[in-house]
């Protein structure tokens, strides 16, 4: 596809400028006094631009062939003069960086510095409405790049981490020094559009990626070289295009889930915040959409009852089957309220609909899905040896919430996996004052799938700290190998990947 029939297909840069204008405690001293409620806002009170470099100890020493650096992004920056954001999502990206290797872990965090976050930085105050938060005095933005805060996910590329947002350009990082370098421009054609947070990468490490322009009803489709060569972009014409955060791959498909999620532009004046423009229908579908890797063409679309999904594990053929693992959410309006009240510090107003992981088992020859639960509770951040994407895996990992969790506090306690093979259940929960973030399965070299460490971060809301943890994945449920805590508490934030060797 040329620049011109690009585009065409996306109605111009001029349909992309409409879309953007339609989108504590000391250091150290322990919070005694916070209410639940406020257990998730928390760690976002002690912001700084710049953490560490600090090196820490482990209280025991990591196996030798487990070396490396974890990277994660997450919304960091909440507040501005007497402005908050009121929406997790809303807040500006900023990367951490966890090394580790024998008895030591040395953390450093940067803020991103994107053109939005440099503007505002000048302005001394927000100046664009957000995903979740609007403002009087918001400006109009005039590109989506104008309010992109690259602040959900990575992409490891080379010496480079790209800073990933939903619904514009990746940011280049140096992965050593964390600095923000400019935006990522893949080609002439594709400056500017949307580069989405969740890429996956295939057994030959070729790159896929979508992003979504809402409103316009179209998916781009992006393939990528091993090194970040653009290869192939296709823009794939489909209804339901709104709010799509993930999809799943096998070797052959790229398969999305197409949620009824209407955007509605506003009719009053003002510039609103992204997620009052979505509207979800209860009359309508999810339609699968199975695109054929080859050709970037659709294979077939499959209407099944709605249901809301942020995330997805692997996927894998088996016969004429699609097997696709599925962190199945709940009510999505309800989502986004229980979000914003714990961003605001307030008492959640309900517990959530119970909502449980799942395969989609698509059937290509009938042309119908089935779905099997997934032995999870309230589950969500699946993982899985990534060593081997689109074929099966038997260890499924996802953060889960115990019963044991405070009602007031959002988000998940316990890291639990599941193996297939074994039918066996395993689980470690952090207790009731930790909000644990997503965590990764890193394998070990040379060995089966599977087989390896499972490792991430959590918030102690009580010490006001942030944590990593290391377990061996054959003795998940007697805890940590290895464990370290900061001296302060970090953003929670939203996704990371690890990438092996020294620093």
């Amino acid at each position: 596809m040329d620049r011109r029939e690009l585009l065409q297909a996306v109605g111009g840069i001029g349909a992309l400028n409409a879309l953007a204008g339609t989108p504590l405690f000391s250091q150290g001293m322990a919070s005694e006094g916070v209410a639940p409620s406020r257990a998730f806002t928390t760690s976002f009170e002690n912001f700084r631009e710049q953490f560490g470099p600090t090196e820490i100890p482990f209280d025991n020493p990591l196996p030798t062939d487990l070396v490396g650096t974890l990277y994660r992004n997450g919304p960091a920056r909440m507040k501005r003069g007497d402005s908050n954001y009121h929406h997790w999502f809303d807040g500006d990206g900023m990367i951490q960086s966890f090394f580790i290797q024998g008895k030591t872990l040395r953390h450093s965090g940067k803020i991103v510095q994107t053109d939005k976050y440099k503007t505002e930085q000048k302005a001394g105050r927000f100046l664009w409405s957000g995903f979740g938060t609007s403002f009087d005095d918001a400006l109009q933005p005039h590109k989506p790049d104008d309010i992109n805060v690259a602040n959900i996910s990575v992409l490891p590329m080379g010496d480079e981490i790209l800073a990933l947002w939903e619904a514009g350009s990746a940011w280049r990082i140096d992965s050593k020094s964390l600095d923000t370098l400019g935006r990522k421009v893949f080609s002439a054609e594709t400056n500017g559009l949307p580069f989405s947070a969740h890429p996956r990468v295939d057994s030959l490490g070729r790159i896929w990626n979508f992003g979504y322009l809402s409103g316009q009803n179209k998916i781009v489709l992006y393939e990528l070289s091993p090194s970040g060569v653009l290869k192939r972009v296709q823009v794939v014409d489909s209804k339901k295009s709104n709010m799509i955060h993930d999809f799943a791959m096998t070797e052959q498909y790229l398969i999305f889930a197409l949620m009824p999620i209407d955007f509605i532009p506003p009719t009053e004046p003002g510039i609103p915040s992204f997620l009052s423009m979505l509207k979800w229908d209860d009359n309508s579908s999810v339609d699968l959409l199975v695109i054929d890797k080859e050709t970037l063409s659709v294979v077939t679309k499959i209407e099944i009852p709605p249901f809301f999904v942020f995330h997805f594990g692997n996927a894998w053929q088996e016969g004429s089957d699609l097997r696709i693992e599925t962190a199945r959410g709940p009510d999505f309006h309800a989502l986004m309220n229980q979000i914003e009240l714990a961003t605001r510090g307030k008492a959640l107003d309900a517990e959530l609909p119970s909502h449980t992981a799942m395969d989609i088992i698509v059937d290509l020859v009938a042309g119908s899905v089935r779905t099997e639960n997934l032995p999870f509770r309230g589950a969500d951040f699946p993982c899985f040896d990534e060593r081997f994407p689109g074929e099966r895996t038997n260890l499924l990992v996802m953060l889960e919430r115990s019963h044991s969790m405070p009602n007031e506090v959002f988000g998940y306690d316990t890291v639990s996996s599941f193996d297939r093979k074994s039918s066996e259940m395993a689980s470690w929960s952090y207790g009731p004052t930790t909000i644990a973030e997503e965590h990764i399965l890193v394998p070990k070299p040379n060995s089966k799938e599977g087989r390896g460490w499972i490792l991430g971060t959590a918030y102690n809301w009580y010490l006001d700290q942030t944590e990593f943890r290391v377990f061996d994945t054959r003795s998940l449920k007697d805890g940590p190998i290895a464990s370290a805590s900061l001296p302060y508490g970090l953003p929670i934030g939203l996704h990371g990947k690890f990438v092996p060797g020294n620093a």
